[in-house]
């Protein structure tokens, strides 16, 4: 060794101060251009990575620029290649980086991208092409039998949800009008049936996430794009001529729906959309509602299993 040459410490590897240990340390929004191609058709993803591990007790930091390398050596290889999963994609670099950390025993790994696809609307007729969030992760666990591997695919999908509460107010408003107008109980109903009722409007977002054993069957985003679109009282349209605009109005005041409602029928369109699922399927499920004339947002979520959806339905 050269009497200049200087070795660097290694703080990371020190004795920590305080023993606590720490379940996620990392980076995040790492981006990386990816292609992909799935269904026949390509996409180039710019996406954004995060890369966790966890941390012992006795030792002060991970090595942070692993994570990073960790993403870089899986994504080397795909610069002139085309991926189809990028759960998969998520998968090698979280068993990559599990193995780079001295001490880790867990690893997790997020990946999000914005996706352009083209979907058949019911409120206008017509085939649509939105912008979505791709969604896509992988968890990695160290035990006596090796590493076991988590994969996660799933989307983040706006739309239209229309408040059956205000809904029904309005029709107490209409009912009382029509009354003192002279019509009968059975005209009222029968108007009311027939013409669309006022109610407030919010644009929402819904969250479906599938945690998926390495192995199981393929999930295709076209479909968990499909069942959240499906899910809410309309889908939202970049561009709409006034007879469509008229036709998502009408049909969205037809399927009213609170943010529980959204939940509840995502998880029904679950259970009838992926057959293929094994019943320890774990779901994710997330609605928010960004209301129209409060301050304040309405959320409702559950993580549940296949299972217990499955379970819960059959009742």
């Amino acid at each position: 060794m050269s009497s200049e040459e200087i070795i660097l410490s290694d703080v990371q590897d020190s004795d920590s101060k305080v023993h606590i240990g720490i379940h996620r340390v990392g980076v995040q929004n790492i981006p990386k251009i990816i292609k992909r191609k799935r269904a026949g058709r390509y996409n180039e993803l710019t996406a954004y990575i995060d890369v966790f591990v966890d941390l012992e007790p006795s030792k002060r930091g991970i090595h942070m620029s692993r994570n990073i390398e960790a993403i870089n050596e899986v994504t080397a290889g795909l610069l002139e290649e085309v991926i189809t999963d990028t759960e998969e994609l998520c998968a090698k670099i979280a068993e990559k980086v599990l193995n780079a950390q001295p001490g880790a025993t867990y690893s997790e790994v997020h990946l999000r991208a914005d996706y352009e696809m083209q979907t058949y609307s019911e409120a206008i007729h017509s085939i649509k092409t939105s912008v979505h969030r791709l969604l896509a992760g992988a968890c990695a666990k160290k035990t006596e039998q090796g590493i076991i591997l988590t994969k996660m695919i799933g989307a983040e999908v706006g739309g239209i949800t229309v408040c059956p509460c205000s809904q029904e107010l309005s029709k107490d408003y209409a009912r009382i009008k029509l009354k003192k107008q002279g019509y009968s109980d059975e005209q009222i109903e029968d108007i009311l049936e027939v013409v669309p009722i006022a109610a407030h409007n919010q644009r929402s977002k819904a969250m479906l996430l599938f945690e998926l054993p390495r192995g199981a069957p393929r999930i295709e985003l076209e479909d968990i794009i499909t069942t959240l679109e499906s899910s809410m009282s309309a889908p939202l349209h970049e561009v709409l001529k006034r007879k469509h605009e008229q036709a998502v109005v009408i049909y969205a005041h037809k399927r009213a729906a609170f943010v529980e409602d959204v939940v509840r029928l995502i998880l029904q369109n679950v259970e009838r959309n992926f057959p293929q699922l094994p019943d320890e399927t774990v779901i994710h499920v997330k609605q928010v509602n960004y209301e129209s004339i409060h301050q304040h947002n309405a959320v409702a979520e559950l993580r549940i299993t296949l299972k217990q959806v499955r379970e819960q339905l059959r009742r």
